[in-house]
């Protein structure tokens, strides 16, 4: 079956969206044929411009359907059916005039036709006559009705057909330009934004807002008398910086979540504006969360001064440094920073920034920081000493949410040690080691029975053998969903035929039985850039699934940037009583043939394949 056939059979069923697909498919095909001289494609491409228009018009897009009613007379001038088709989109469009133009065009083109061409013009009579009875009904139309009984002309005003709650819900996805461009559409649009005090409360600004827009942004704020806002996003032009940031302090508006993306004001000139603006003072002391992203100076008080500003009702702090400098001129003393509230603490340094500085920054930060209820601790980059990491986590008795990335030379040994002396309930860790010259990692001396609750657990770049990471995994208790595996390089899955050495309690590869029967409860399971994951490991791996019927619920396998091929991927699922089924395989940078792909597809196995070379 053609696209022409499939698309008149989807249009005659009434599946007018797959039709109008099908048929724009088989018109790019044609158009393409009728350039290369193919001109018995002329004929065709009237057909399916025509039904094509047919399916625009079913599904109420007259103008797309009087474009392709257009292409079609220019294409086939002399064909009735295209002069009927373009008639009957202005009638329901309630243009009555500009069908009669159409009709009488077309009567007039036909007749002249006839007599230059004769017989050699072929014309449908029958469709010829119904266009003169319909130039003639919309003629008598035209002539008896007066002008405030013409037909009126129907509404495709989306508001008039969708309901108040699908409208909110389309209108909450576009940023702010364009909700002021809405408004200016008609008034019932602009009554029907101001009913959805949701739009003006929680705005999205497009990014690099200039100043024109920011003021007319705020103006429009207060003549709508929204002097709150529950989310305010802002990424500021560079180059107009200063002066929106005056214009935001000064505005006097209420904001509970902030995003403030900048790239010229560092801390130091923020803290700095704060202390001259008093409405601006009282903006930041109302927060309950915020986010910044800015450029550092380390000028002795480090962010200390700045977040001095912060209100004792902030939950969640997010802080990410884009540069780091020393000043020299301004000299200043830390300040003591004391949130009871806050929650969340997530502090992200741009890597290769100055070591020594970011050393001092955080020796200073953590020093005067006093967050005792932090439930979830984020640092990534940030280049800490020991003895400042092992203060800070000791005073966090509440924390349930770990994740260290490159904190300097510090280990995950060293990290489960100071956790372990609060008796900590952790729900996810997460930890990479630096690339920095580091001690290996230790964890046997370790009371870990503080992972008990741990449900997530991602280690990366560590020095942990299989003896250390059962350890581990045996102290969940069973109750792991999520393990991420990356680049371990002392966890070897397989032994290799050059290894000579003799396998002892540090160096013997994972024990597959052993390690699945210690996660039985695992949803995700990512295994990248490990060491010796080859064909013959996942073939393993695959027999000790069977044997051990562990992990049931496995929905996610990550086996990227591994020597694996598809042979080992199809093992895993095709071997002898295999019950494994997947919602998601990841092989990235593996030797997979897109066949195998599309196979794991077809089959059932995974519901979703993802492998980029």
């Amino acid at each position: 079956m053609d696209l022409v056939e499939k698309g008149l059979q989807l249009f005659e069923r009434g599946k007018y969206r797959e039709a109008e697909y099908v048929l724009s498919r088989a018109v790019g095909i044609a158009q393409v044929e009728l350039k290369k001289g193919e001109n018995h494609w002329r004929s065709k491409l009237g057909l399916l411009l025509d039904s094509r228009a047919a399916c625009y018009q079913k599904l109420g897009d007259l103008d797309a359907a009087l474009q392709d009613a257009r292409q079609q007379l220019a294409l086939e001038p002399y064909k009735c059916k295209s002069y009927l088709r373009a008639s009957k989109i202005h009638s329901l469009a309630g243009r009555d005039k500009d069908a009669l133009e159409v009709l009488e065009a077309g009567i007039r083109r036909l007749q002249r036709g006839k007599v230059k061409y004769g017989s050699r013009l072929q014309i449908n009579e029958r469709l010829f006559e119904k266009m003169r009875a319909e130039f003639d009904q919309l003629h008598q139309k035209m002539l008896s009705d007066p002008p405030a009984k013409r037909r009126k002309v129907k509404s495709y005003d989306p508001l008039d057909y969708l309901p108040f709650e699908l409208q909110a819900t389309i209108f909450s996805h576009l940023d702010q330009p364009s909700i002021l461009n809405c408004i200016l559409v008609s008034r019932k649009w602009k009554q029907s934004i101001a009913n959805m005090p949701r739009l003006l409360h929680s705005p999205v600004l497009k990014r690099q807002l200039s100043l024109k827009d920011f003021v007319k942004f705020l103006n429009f704020c207060r003549s709508r008398q929204c002097r709150s806002f529950e989310t305010l996003s802002l990424s500021l032009r560079a180059a107009e910086e200063s002066s929106m940031l005056k214009q935001l302090l000064s505005s006097g508006f209420e904001v509970k979540k902030l995003n403030l993306s900048l790239a010229n004001h560092d801390n130091f000139e923020l803290a700095k504006l704060l202390s001259n603006i008093t409405t601006g003072r009282k903006m930041f002391a109302g927060l309950k969360e915020l986010s910044l992203s800015l450029p550092v100076v380390e000028n002795g008080a480090g962010m200390t001064e700045l977040l001095g500003f912060l209100g004792p009702d902030m939950t969640r702090l997010n802080i990410v440094i884009t540069d780091l400098v020393v000043s020299k001129l301004v000299r200043r003393e830390p300040s003591k920073i004391n949130l009871p509230q806050l929650s969340r603490l997530a502090i992200v340094v741009r890597p290769k920034l100055h070591e020594k500085l970011n050393k001092r920054l955080m020796r200073v930060l953590f020093a005067n920081f006093t967050a005792d209820n932090v439930q979830s601790l984020q640092l990534i980059n940030c280049d800490t000493e020991a003895a400042t990491m092992e203060k800070m986590l000791l005073r966090l008795e509440r924390l349930e949410h770990f994740l260290a990335e490159c904190c300097g030379a510090l280990t995950l040994g060293e990290y489960l040690r100071w956790l372990s002396r609060n008796r900590l309930r952790l729900e996810s860790l997460a930890v990479r080691e630096s690339t920095l010259q580091r001690p290996s990692s230790s964890v046997s001396d370790t009371d870990l029975r503080f992972l008990a609750r741990l449900k997530s657990l991602s280690l990366e770049n560590t020095s942990l053998n299989f003896h250390q990471l059962f350890l581990l995994l045996q102290s969940t208790n069973h109750q792991l969903r999520h393990l991420k595996l990356k680049a371990n390089y002392k966890l070897i899955f397989a032994r290799s035929a050059f290894d000579t050495r003799v396998p002892n309690v540090t160096t013997r590869p994972v024990n597959f039985r052993e390690f699945l029967q210690a996660v039985p409860q695992l949803e995700s399971l990512a295994l990248v850039q490990c060491t010796n994951l080859t064909d013959s490991a996942l073939r393993s791996l695959s027999t000790e699934m069977v044997n051990t019927s562990c992990p049931k619920g496995l929905k996610m396998l990550d086996v990227s940037a591994n020597e694996v091929s598809g042979v080992g991927i199809i093992d895993l699922f095709q071997r002898p009583r295999s019950w494994l089924r997947l919602d998601q395989l990841l092989a990235h940078g593996c030797d997979l043939h897109p066949d195998t792909l599309s196979l794991l597809v077809r089959r059932g196995y995974c519901r979703d394949v993802q492998s980029l070379a």
